[in-house]
């Protein structure tokens, strides 16, 4: 062990790291990471549905308050954009939002139940990557893995989104967790909570049947050797997941069918697949950058790195490694939606931090003399590195008094009925509906005109509503060209509630508040 030049004695840093002293702290390890991620977690837990990414939270959210209002009808979940119609779309698995509904029964609505439900579900992640990592490795490396896991910043901010992305991460960890402690045991109760779990996972998402099938395959490899093909339980594992996943989406399937309205999985209506994009260096190269930067905050992929070179202690670490794999198959599998949004890439995270992980265990298991510094440089460049984006990029957004499309909501529940069905121009985003609580249609500002407006009308809209400024909740509305377009033809046909130089609120409705000819 290192020991201080001047006194002789054992710096302050390498005491810390001790094995002596790690021995001691771990009854309270596993006390002290959940606090940590609870702590970093609570920030803005009130903030209304609006920032990054609010389109995939204003749905989410907007199916749990509908399930709220519309009886808790599991299998017909309803979106907010179904025009004059109920809005039953076809959507993943709902647990997620109905959970909130069911908490909305208790204690009523309030976006903050999603919020909380969504940091349990962290927490619980949390809690069994420690154990897993802890059963396949060693405890040093489960800490340090769970600790990055607690505090990276998109890991931070997508566990306290309305959004299900930390159910999909609890229920991917605690499947994997109890398939290996089933495959050491041989307890049919770790079997059979593995199968649910998985299950969910791959129900609420479908990709996990790649980032997940991949290890759990690699796993029953290990275990049966020649004989993997040969299990029953194996195949009785995958055949029950694979149900239960093909169940919901046929069902699911049907829905669109029926009514029209999906969230585009497949089909002719969906741009998810486009593969041509697979060979673009660009695609590539600005997944690596994000999954640098925005995910692993610079330095802690640097570790990451570093924790793929570690050797492994035995074959069931592969499985991590596999995963990553499974990962980079997932977005391939679904190019568009993965450039897209950022937290498609959340599992390569989860699986990435075991590795960062191995690489801080590494550190302080060596002999090197400055190991605490660097460690400890490493790590608050990192939380310096993450805060700045955490709260530049993502918290920034949040706030109330910057945001046009919650300073427009508020403008059209003042102002217009309350069951009034809406025209909201901000493209394919859900926001503005739901924000208002009003039901209608999504329209681009770029496709506004007097005969798609009647068309609307004559479907029982009643107004249209918009802002000069954004599209989409942030993003700038900057075609000064369509933005006098829309203003002649709401100056030509319609008297406007609002048409000021931020927003307008037209009342569309057919043989109301059109303005009198000649």
């Amino acid at each position: 062990m290192a020991t201080d030049s001047q006194t002789g004695g054992v710096s302050w840093g390498d005491r810390f790291l001790s094995s002596d002293l790690l021995k001691a702290l771990q009854p309270y390890s596993r006390l002290f990471l959940l606090a940590l991620a609870l702590l970093v977690r609570l920030y803005n837990l009130q903030s209304p549905i609006i920032g990054v990414h609010s389109w995939r939270q204003a749905d989410t959210a907007a199916l749990a308050r509908n399930f709220y209002e519309n009886g808790l009808n599991f299998f017909y979940p309803q979106v907010d954009w179904g025009g004059n119609s109920a809005g039953y779309a076809e959507t993943e698995f709902p647990l997620y939002p109905y959970a909130v509904a069911l908490v909305y029964k208790l204690l009523g609505v309030s976006e903050i139940y999603g919020r909380a439900i969504a940091i349990i579900c962290s927490l619980v992640a949390l809690f069994f990557l420690f154990q897993l990592v802890a059963y396949v490795i060693n405890q040093g490396t489960a800490f340090w893995a769970s600790f990055f896991y607690a505090v990276l910043p998109l890991s931070v901010f997508y566990s306290r989104t309305f959004q299900p992305e930390s159910m999909v991460q609890m229920a991917c960890v605690i499947g994997l967790y109890f398939f290996v402690r089933w495959l050491d045991s041989e307890r049919w109760w770790h079997w059979g909570v593995s199968v649910l779990f998985v299950a969910i996972a791959c129900l609420l998402k479908v990709l996990p049947i790649a980032y997940l099938g991949l290890p759990l395959l690699y796993l029953a490899g290990v275990r049966f050797r020649g004989k993997l093909f040969q299990q029953a339980a194996l195949w009785a594992y995958a055949g029950l997941i694979l149900a239960a996943t093909a169940a919901w989406y046929y069902h699911a399937h049907q829905i669109y069918l029926t009514y029209g309205h999906t969230f585009g999985f497949w089909g002719s209506t969906t741009d998810r697949y486009l593969w041509t994009m697979l060979l673009s260096f660009r695609f590539w190269g600005d997944i690596l950058l994000r999954l640098a930067v925005r995910h692993f905050a610079v330095i802690g992929f640097f570790l990451f790195l570093g924790g793929l070179w570690v050797r492994r202690r035995s074959a069931v670490e592969g499985c991590f490694d596999l995963g990553l794999m499974g990962v980079m198959i997932s977005i391939a599998i679904a190019p568009t939606s993965s450039y897209v949004h950022e937290y498609y890439q959340l599992p390569f995270v989860l699986y990435g931090v075991v590795f960062i992980g191995k690489a801080c265990d590494a550190i302080v298991q060596s002999s090197w003399r400055w190991r605490s510094w660097a460690l400890a440089i490493a790590i608050g460049l990192m939380l310096t590195t993450g805060s700045v984006i955490y709260s530049l990029d993502y918290m920034r957004r949040e706030a109330i008094d910057s945001s046009d499309v919650y300073a427009l909501a508020q403008q059209v529940k003042a102002l217009t009925p309350t069951k009034a069905l809406i025209v909201s121009a901000t493209g394919g985003d859900p926001t503005l509906l739901y924000l208002s609580h009003r039901r209608g249609w999504l329209i681009h500002p770029d496709a506004l005109s007097a005969a798609q407006l009647d068309a609307f009308s004559a479907e029982g809209a009643d107004y249209l509503v918009g802002s000069y400024s954004t599209i989409e909740s942030y993003t700038s509305f900057d075609n000064s060209a369509q933005k006098q377009a829309i203003r002649t033809l709401i100056d030509n046909r319609y008297r406007p509630v609002i048409n000021s130089d931020q927003f307008f609120i037209v009342d569309i409705a057919k043989g109301r508040g059109m303005k009198a000819e000649g």
